[in-house]
């Protein structure tokens, strides 16, 4: 039997609406973004139960994970955090803004304008921002595409240990993790660009295999 998740993410944040770059720093949930995971809750409302729920250890997270399942009527089901699963590490660019950044690597790849990194980066074969702000970080902290990935493909052995065989769970997560999952799954799945906040992708594992059954759904408008 195989296990289904359905991996989340976050609801809309302060510095998604300013555009800065969140990863392992944080901002809280706006209105919105608590509204759209009440809402999402109780659109999941008898169309599945889940058997486990996790999140990312940001609070942005955390607390989407928990409103979804309280306005889902699954309140009383734990939450655990999975590390591994939290966002990109930008280390010395936390909390630049999203512009700045990009202009800055379009200059040092020789782009000439952000518009035209954008695009190449987006539809690569490999993960250049990270490789770009990995090499370019004044802290040394952010990671590399290797450890990022790694991090990530460990996280979600985790919840498949985690989680009852033939189960269906929640995983909150974010924009770039979540498309660095599915990467992983399918180089050629999606593009290097996050999905919308609160929006549903859902994959399955089952002995091992990994399959995407859907990316960025949105299930507040199908009720």
């Amino acid at each position: 039997m195989s296990l289904e998740i359905y991996l989340v993410r976050h609801g809309k944040t302060v510095f998604n609406t300013t555009g800065r770059l969140q990863g392992w720093s944080d901002s809280p949930l706006l209105p919105e973004g608590r509204q759209a995971a009440e809402d999402l809750g109780r659109a999941l409302a008898g169309k599945v139960t889940f058997d486990a729920a996790f999140s990312s250890p940001s609070p942005r997270a955390a607390e989407t994970a928990r409103l979804i399942l309280s306005a889902k009527g699954q309140g009383s089901l734990p939450l655990e955090t999975i590390d591994e699963i939290r966002e990109y590490c930008f280390g010395g660019f936390e909390g630049e803004l999203h512009d700045v950044l990009h202009c800055r690597i379009a200059a040092e790849r020789g782009y000439p304008d952000m518009e035209r990194w954008l695009e190449a980066y987006r539809s690569a074969d490999r993960h250049l921002l990270a490789e770009s702000v990995s090499r370019s970080d004044p802290l040394g902290l952010a990671e590399n595409e290797a450890q990022f990935m790694t991090r990530l493909q460990e996280g979600m052995r985790l919840i498949v240990q985690k989680s009852p065989v033939g189960g269906k769970v929640l995983a909150v997560s974010h924009g770039m993790s979540i498309t660095g999952i599915l990467k992983s799954i399918n180089p050629q799945s999606t593009p290097y660009k996050s999905i919308k906040n609160t929006t549903v992708s859902r994959i399955s594992c089952e002995n091992g295999l990994w399959c995407i059954s859907t990316i960025g759904e949105s299930f507040l408008h199908s009720n």
